[in-house]
């Protein structure tokens, strides 16, 4: 990869690809993202069946989006992109939400870094639609994960901190922890928005959904992937989300985990939807996490009994105690 970048640097540098792509789509001039974009390279969503793989898939899905040839192009506002460079400055990730001709979508991104070059290696967009819309369409089994049917694969390479993964879906709070270690994470939700920052922020949302009883479960194949320099691993599955007072959603979860010591840490999780036909959802519905173990009742104990009730056990003399006490036999002596 190179030698290490300095950090400024580098986060300028990843930002400036990010504002470039912003204006090369704001200009309609797709060819000229080429240059811009890895390959291979995987993008989710923000559809049912939006799973490209190649740099060329991807471009021609863009083209059906934003086609260069019209009158007027389409118009893009950044919310301001969120970029976190990894150690040594070879890679980096980015959150951003943005509004494309109106319509508003969420965006995660992995960037990497070779010989000063950086381009996108992995992206997941997702529409944000409001909770009463989320709401309305989950009742007619109408929203599904983006990019539900995608062909997935896991990096060997990635395989531990796909482990970890695993092991959140289980205990969820193992999730919050990371998230709400460090001051540049990000979580964000399915609906409008539903995002959160920093360490202050993600701990009390990650109250609420502990509280909740959140939880999910696999409901398809995961996608995993290392950055080139080691330092960044992204994760991503269909799954089923449930909660208390909740029925089942359908959703895709696109984590970010950065390399920390021999370990991994989660630092970003962007769960998606995509809303289809109506009754599309229910395969996905019957993929469902276990309900959360009910608490542990204490041990059954016998009550106290009052210091004065058993002051008097002891002072009241029994009937063996009336008695006339025997003598006590005189101690053995040696001859």
């Amino acid at each position: 990869m190179g030698p290490a970048v300095d950090e400024r640097t580098a986060e300028k540098d990843a930002k400036g690809l990010v504002t470039e792509i912003y204006q090369t789509i704001g200009h309609g001039e797709t060819d000229s993202l080429f240059s811009l974009l890895g390959d291979p390279i995987v993008v989710f969503g923000p559809r049912r069946g939006d799973a490209m793989r190649t740099r060329s898939d991807a471009l021609v899905a863009l083209g059906k989006v934003v086609d260069p040839k019209a009158k007027k192009h389409a118009q893009l506002h950044s919310g301001g992109p969120w970029v976190v460079t990894s150690e040594g400055g070879h890679s980096a990730w980015v959150f951003d939400v943005v509004h494309l001709d109106g319509q508003m979508l969420a965006a995660t991104a992995i960037l990497s870094n070779t010989d000063e070059i950086w381009v996108v290696t992995a992206a997941a967009l997702a529409a944000t639609p409001t909770a009463k819309q989320v709401k309305a369409q989950a009742a007619k089994n109408a929203v599904v994960p983006p990019g539900a049917m995608a062909a997935a694969g896991i990096d060997p390479n990635a395989n531990a901190a796909v482990e970890k993964f695993k092991k959140g879906l289980v205990e969820p709070q193992a999730w919050g922890d990371d998230l709400a270690s460090r001051s540049d994470a990000v979580v964000a939700g399915p609906s409008a928005g539903d995002v959160a920052h920093g360490k202050t922020a993600i701990k009390q949302a990650w109250k609420a959904r502990m509280k909740a009883n959140v939880r999910e479960a696999v409901s398809g194949e995961i996608a995993a992937a290392m950055t080139p320099d080691g330092q960044l691993v992204w994760i991503s599955a269909p799954v089923t989300r449930v909660a208390d007072q909740e029925g089942p959603l359908p959703l895709r979860v696109f984590a970010v985990y950065e390399k920390e010591g021999t370990g991994w840490r989660m630092i970003a999780l962007h769960e998606a939807l995509a809303l289809d036909e109506p009754g599309s959802g229910t395969a996905f519905k019957k993929v469902l996490p276990p309900a959360p173990a009910p608490p542990q009742s204490a041990p059954a104990t016998a009550p106290d009994k009052k210091p004065d009730d058993t002051v008097a056990a002891k002072k009241k003399p029994s009937a063996k105690s009336k008695k006339k006490s025997p003598k006590r036999p005189r101690p053995a002596t040696d001859e």
